[in-house]
């Protein structure tokens, strides 16, 4: 799809002045891989307080065979390397009633 430079600029100015600086000016709080089951896991995860909890979880939906010995250990990684939050921030209980009301 190709889009016109004049119509882009005028109908995202603030994307259009962030792709031409070359600076991102939105935080990126989450890493994620795309997965069929990435949303479950990491809804769950994202509940929790501690590598502990995380770990714990994982290794649940893995002898559930919810979970790939792969992907769970590409979870793992991901916890010690980027840390619990690099998942996304904390969620608490009615989260996403706030979020998209």
């Amino acid at each position: 799809m190709e889009i016109d430079k004049k119509k882009f600029r005028e109908e995202y100015p603030h994307l259009y002045e962030e792709l031409e600086s070359g600076e991102a000016k939105t935080p990126i709080h989450g890493v994620r891989s795309i997965d069929a089951y990435d949303v479950d896991v990491i809804r769950v995860i994202r509940r929790c307080d501690n590598e502990e909890q995380v770990l714990e979880i994982i290794n649940y939906m893995l002898k559930r065979g919810e979970l790939s010995q792969e992907y769970a250990d590409t979870l793992v990684k991901q916890l010690k390397e980027k840390g619990l939050r690099s998942f996304g921030s904390k969620v608490t209980w009615g989260y996403f009633e706030r979020e998209y009301r």
